[in-house]
């Protein structure tokens, strides 16, 4: 597994003033092996729920276009899961947890990335906030 680390602010809300600021460092992992990602995402479970931040990028990303990186934000570090390099393997081994309703999935827009797993992988999303989504009176 590759690993980086990126640098950030406490808390994204904050203003970070001068050179004082204090940072703190976020690992990022790129993923092509399910063994590379948290047992408790791969086993999703009522006494450890989560809340991840979620998004799919990929090329003409629908039901027939390619899903290449699946990002996951978990509040210590970031997965990079590798659709390409990690084949279905390392996408069907994230089924349980995208799944699943003890996993929050957080994310943006979600139509297209749903379409995606959906018919490419037979994935479909559970447990979603998505924050494109409008609430009408």
């Amino acid at each position: 597994m590759a690993s980086t680390q990126q640098t950030l602010p406490p808390d994204p809300g904050e203003k970070i003033q001068g050179e004082e600021a204090q940072f703190s460092t976020v690992p990022i992992h790129v993923v092509t092996n399910p063994s590379e990602l948290p047992v408790e995402f791969l086993e999703p479970s009522a006494e450890t729920q989560l809340v991840i931040g979620f998004d799919c990028e990929g090329v003409d990303l629908c039901r027939h276009g390619t899903l290449c990186i699946m990002q996951l934000a978990f509040p210590d570090a970031i997965y990079l899961v590798d659709a390409v390099q990690g084949g279905e393997a390392v996408v069907q081994a994230c089924k349980p947890a995208l799944e699943s309703n003890y996993i929050t999935k957080v994310i943006h827009d979600c139509k297209r990335d749903s379409e995606a797993l959906y018919f490419q992988f037979g994935i479909k999303l559970h447990n979603v906030v998505d924050t494109q989504a409008r609430i009408f009176n």
